[in-house]
């Protein structure tokens, strides 16, 4: 009797979540050129600004309920920590720019929570690199 040898014993879910994530991460890309390219002095700008954020926080909140192989430690507590400012970040823009007067504390809180976000999702991008970003593990004797 002959059995098969193609993809026996072989554990898919890490090159599954690796492509899903090489999806995200050129979406992602995709929307910071658009974000970059917008005329900040032109009447839709902010609109699309945050319509482009609105969907930047959907894909990080999609990604974060991606199931992460055990192989990539840390990465589900980074997306999900991710999810968390970039939906926090969002809120604080939209509160920052649709109201009656535009909040410079408002807005700097959102930036923060936006770097916040970006720099987790920088982590994750390095982790799945192979990279152990210094940063966020320490090491111990």
């Amino acid at each position: 009797m002959l059995v098969p040898l193609s993809g026996c014993g072989k554990d898919t879910s890490i090159d599954d979540y690796k492509v899903k994530m090489e999806a995200f991460y050129e979406r992602l890309s995709d929307y910071d050129h658009a974000i970059n390219a917008l005329d900040p002095y032109s009447d839709s700008a902010v609109p699309a600004m945050l319509s482009y954020l609105d969907d930047i926080a959907e894909m990080v909140k999609i990604m974060n309920s991606y199931q992460v192989p055990e192989h990539f430690y840390g990465v589900d507590e980074l997306a999900k920590q991710a999810d968390e400012y970039m939906t926090e970040a969002v809120s604080l823009f939209r509160q920052a720019f649709l109201a009656a007067e535009y909040d410079d504390n408002i807005a700097d809180a959102a930036t923060e929570n936006y770097e916040r976000a970006n720099l987790r999702l920088r982590y994750i991008a390095e982790i799945l690199r192979g990279d152990i970003p210094e940063e966020i593990f320490t090491y111990t004797d």
